[in-house]
């Protein structure tokens, strides 16, 4: 398929410039030029092969020819013609605009395609519930590790009396938090304590209190 997928024609001129062809000499000018158009803008000067593309026998080519050639320049083994180069240059240099445009065009849309893929990546990132998860979690990881490393603080500085090796030395008067078990513990060894008063002091109901808490069992 031609890059020149169509050829201007000035109709008005046409007709205008062909008023002493015959209707022979117009049909084989017509073929000259969207040959030549086809051709890049040149025909080689040869009367076998021109006789060829006016589609008529090589005698009758002849006999026709002197006055269509006068719409040609000849030179160099070739014929061209002033109007079709002239109209094939425009045709290219649109054609190369266009294709610089469309080139311009696609790198945009890269670009911009590249742009928006980067922040909906960012943001799925941002958004998404394992990144959210570590995010939060840092903190507290960070925490955790200072704490259980041996002589440095929260901050990361190392601080002073560490002990080397082994959990950090407890400061005076630490005491051991108590755990749910050792809370419940106490909770029912106080009720047990309540329960043995009123058991001395003849209340038959006593003893039972322990038995009402049931969410709460003793080690």
């Amino acid at each position: 398929m031609s890059e020149r997928p169509f050829m201007q024609l000035y109709v008005s001129d046409f007709v205008g410039d062909t008023l002493q062809l015959s209707t022979e000499q117009i049909g084989a000018y017509m073929l000259l030029l969207m040959a030549m158009w086809n051709a890049g803008g040149g025909l080689p000067d040869d009367d076998a092969r021109l006789a060829r593309v006016a589609r008529l026998p090589l005698k009758r080519w002849r006999a026709i020819s002197a006055e269509l050639l006068a719409f040609f320049e000849r030179e160099s083994g070739e014929i061209g013609h002033k109007r079709l180069t002239k109209e094939l240059r425009k045709a290219r240099l649109k054609s190369e605009a266009r294709a610089a445009a469309g080139a311009r065009g696609g790198a945009a849309t890269a670009l911009k395609t590249k742009a928006h893929a980067g922040a909906n990546a960012d943001v799925l990132m941002r958004h998404s519930p394992d990144s959210r998860n570590q995010m939060e979690k840092a903190p507290a990881f960070s925490a955790r590790e200072a704490r259980e490393r041996p002589g440095t603080s929260i901050g990361g500085e190392a601080t002073s009396g560490s002990r080397g090796p082994g959990r950090p030395k407890k400061p005076p008067g630490w005491i051991r938090p108590k755990t749910h078990s050792d809370a419940a513990n106490a909770i029912i060894e106080e009720i047990r304590g309540y329960d043995h008063g009123r058991t001395a002091a003849g209340d038959e109901g006593a003893g039972g209190n322990v038995l009402l808490l049931p969410a709460i069992h003793p080690d």
